[in-house]
């Protein structure tokens, strides 16, 4: 089977073992950050931004002379051009740049993981050296990793390093196909055999009411300081309290939903399909109260989560287009009707489920189109109207409703 590449990134607390070493780091982050400055103000005006090689040829000589060396130059004007492309597609103005860090890459550095040590390259020629300040357990992980790039940086007088590691991951033979339904209130998934057959069905609650419930206390406060709060420190503080909240429940939901799902899918030897969800912000507006939980949904720290672990383990994820799967009868193709609560009946053939399921059996199919698995156009009679889909909400999936987050 063919492999995949992982990509991690170790970010820590680094000391620089003199004091010169620090001044030394300090200038070359000045120089750094200046010679960005100076490729973003000559490439921001110019109708189209400029291929690297049209760059290199632009700039090399130029940035050579303030005494970097060669791979220092192409991270310039390599960062030159993402921050100046970010921010013509956002629709921003010219970049400043304030913050002082710097990317290096593989050749300008020495990394020695087992002492926790780090050698850089620096401009005319000169080298420190760093103690890297974190735990064995964290270093024992990348023993088997690569590193191919290094970012650093000063935040009030401290030094961070981050070490991006790559490896390449033999993805598993697949048996199973696993869809995932990410919802507002709920994750559902279901597991199913190359002939259709459901083996496995489980939805995770997730906690958008408890992250909601901080937006709604943050909107609250502003609206009684509206013209004071960005300035009054204990207003904003409060405010980032409830921004942090919102950030960690997310995260937390997320990183624990993403490890259950992934060792569901190696149980099952499964590919897991998610949906396309890239564009779902710029196409929907259903009225504020939709848009504003629209606006706190980490769909996108879900489905980045399970595609990361579910790589990790060696697992094949697929995406594919959501449109109207919760919608459309997976037997006829009819378009479905409310039946009350999540359920959902075809006034054509009479087929009823759960919407949630009903999506997990329409994005199979979907996937079976695409060349995935083998699974005929249509399920099995006996499988298409599941007797655990029928009844009200809860008698749904009364035996599949599991709530991962715990407060």
């Amino acid at each position: 089977m063919r492999g995949k590449e992982l990509v991690e990134t170790l970010k820590m607390r680094a000391l620089p073992e003199s004091s010169d070493d620090y001044l030394t780091l300090l200038k070359f982050l000045k120089l750094y950050r200046n010679a960005v400055q100076l490729v973003v103000n000559s490439i921001w005006n110019l109708d189209e931004v400029p291929s690297i090689k049209t760059l290199h040829k632009m700039f090399y000589s130029e940035l050579r002379g303030f005494g970097f060396r060669a791979h220092h130059v192409k991270q310039v004007y390599t960062y030159a051009k993402a921050v100046v492309k970010a921010s013509k597609q956002n629709g921003g103005r010219k970049p400043l740049l304030r913050k002082l860090t710097a990317r290096i890459d593989r050749y300008d550095y020495k990394l020695d993981l087992e002492n926790r040590t780090l050698i850089l390259k620096l401009h005319e020629d000169r080298e420190i050296k760093l103690k890297l300040l974190t735990s064995t357990e964290r270093i024992r992980k990348y023993e088997d990793w690569s590193n191919y790039e290094i970012a650093v940086k000063v935040v009030e007088d401290k030094v961070y390093v981050a070490v991006y590691f790559k490896k390449t991951v033999m993805l598993r033979k697949s048996r199973t196909v696993m869809t995932v339904d990410v919802n507002f209130d709920n994750v559902t998934l279901a597991v199913f055999t190359p002939s259709g057959r459901m083996v496995r069905l489980k939805r995770f609650e997730t906690p958008l009411r408890k992250i909601l419930t901080h937006r709604i206390w943050i909107e609250r406060i502003q609206r009684r300081h509206p013209k004071s709060w960005k300035f009054i420190k204990g207003v904003r503080e409060a405010i980032k309290k409830h921004g942090d909240r919102m950030r960690s429940i997310a995260w937390d939901y997320a990183h624990k939903l993403g490890d259950r799902v992934a060792d569901i899918a190696v149980e099952h030897n499964s590919t897991i399909v998610l949906e396309n969800l890239n564009k779902l912000k710029g196409r929907v507006n259903r009225g504020s109260s939709f848009n504003k939980k629209l606006s706190i949904w980490f769909y996108r720290r879900i489905q980045f989560t399970i595609s990361y672990e579910a790589l990790e383990r060696g697992l094949l994820v697929s995406y594919v287009n959501p449109r109207k799967t919760s919608s459309t009868c997976p037997k006829c193709g009819s378009r479905l009707k409310n039946n009350g609560g999540r359920i959902l009946r075809c006034s054509r053939c009479r087929f009823t489920g759960d919407r949630d399921v009903i999506a997990c059996i329409n994005l199979l199919y979907r996937y079976s189109r695409c060349g995935g698995l083998g699974v005929p156009p249509k399920a099995p009679k006996g499988d298409a109207n599941p007797r655990p889909m029928r009844g009200n909400r809860n008698e749904a999936m009364k035996s599949t409703n599991i709530n991962l987050y715990k407060s």
